[in-house]
């Protein structure tokens, strides 16, 4: 592709097309395909030189993406949809994601004003009215209430992750028990990054997975609208010990509700754990 007449154009388009949530290997084997016309996967994998699953993986990706479509014929063959048609369903896709995050930060904002309420009407003594909030200190003590919240969930569990930190590391060790929840009937949501190397450990919770596209400042664990663990990642003091992770429980249901009501703006708007590369 590098040697194509208008290969510093060709760079340029490809590097704006991933502004937009595409990879650049996706962005690749669409220009591939914009430029050769209907082809086969291994013909795009040759003159890529990309491995063939690779490509499968990601036409796969960019068909639900609605920028590639597929044809019956045996072998079958791939066929780009137009830069224009693609651009139009970006724009509308931009414009939505602008209005959700437009609704969270009234949401946020809200909530700021509603946690600036609660903080401030704690009586003096430092334990908050019907013990709403508090502060658990260690990461023994923080684990073993993480995984009580899990064990004790009857209706609902929702979860945000990022790839590294003791959110994830918490998520991954219950990650079984969370999949007996969902078995037992429990409504279980994962918001976290996928990747391919963690897709098999999410295997059993695959469909209730959604991919997490940006980085967070604390992993969270909210159920059945009741309590919401806060853990804050350690990204400022990698050195810290376990004595000094701490982790904040709410359970002020208006809070809660806060913490949900965000949990779904981000979710509503995520691709399927499938989607992602």
């Amino acid at each position: 592709m590098d040697n194509f007449p208008f290969s510093d154009d060709y760079k340029k388009a490809k590097e704006q097309l991933i502004l937009f949530g595409i990879t650049e290997r996706e962005a690749s084997i669409y220009f591939a395909l914009l430029f050769a016309g209907e082809s086969r996967a291994s013909e795009i994998a040759s003159s890529l030189g990309i491995h063939r699953l690779d490509v499968y993986h990601d036409l796969k990706s960019l068909q639900s993406k609605d920028m590639v479509e597929a044809t019956i014929s045996k072998p079958m063959k791939f066929k780009a949809t137009s830069l224009d048609a693609v651009l139009r369903v970006v724009e509308r896709n931009d414009r939505e994601l602008f209005r959700a995050k437009t609704n969270a930060l009234l949401e946020l904002r809200k909530f700021g004003q509603k946690l600036y309420q609660e903080v401030h009407t704690k009586p003096k003594n430092g334990t908050s009215q019907g013990n709403k909030f508090q502060i658990i200190g260690g990461r023994r003590s923080i684990n073993e209430k993480w995984a009580h919240l899990l064990t004790h969930a009857e209706k609902e569990i929702l979860v945000t992750a990022i790839d590294k930190g003791p959110a994830k590391v918490l998520l991954m060790r219950e990650i079984d028990s969370i999949s007996k929840k969902m078995k037992a009937g429990v409504n279980v949501r994962i918001f976290t990054p996928v990747t391919k190397s963690n897709m098999e450990q999410f295997k059993e919770a695959k469909s209730e997975v959604r991919h997490l596209p940006s980085t967070t400042s604390a992993g969270i664990c909210i159920v059945d609208r009741k309590e919401v663990m806060i853990i804050p990642e350690s990204s400022d003091n990698p050195k810290a010990s376990s004595a000094e992770e701490t982790a904040i429980l709410i359970s002020s249901p208006s809070i809660v509700e806060m913490f949900r009501v965000l949990f779904f703006v981000g979710w509503d708007t995520s691709p399927l754990s499938g989607d992602s590369t």
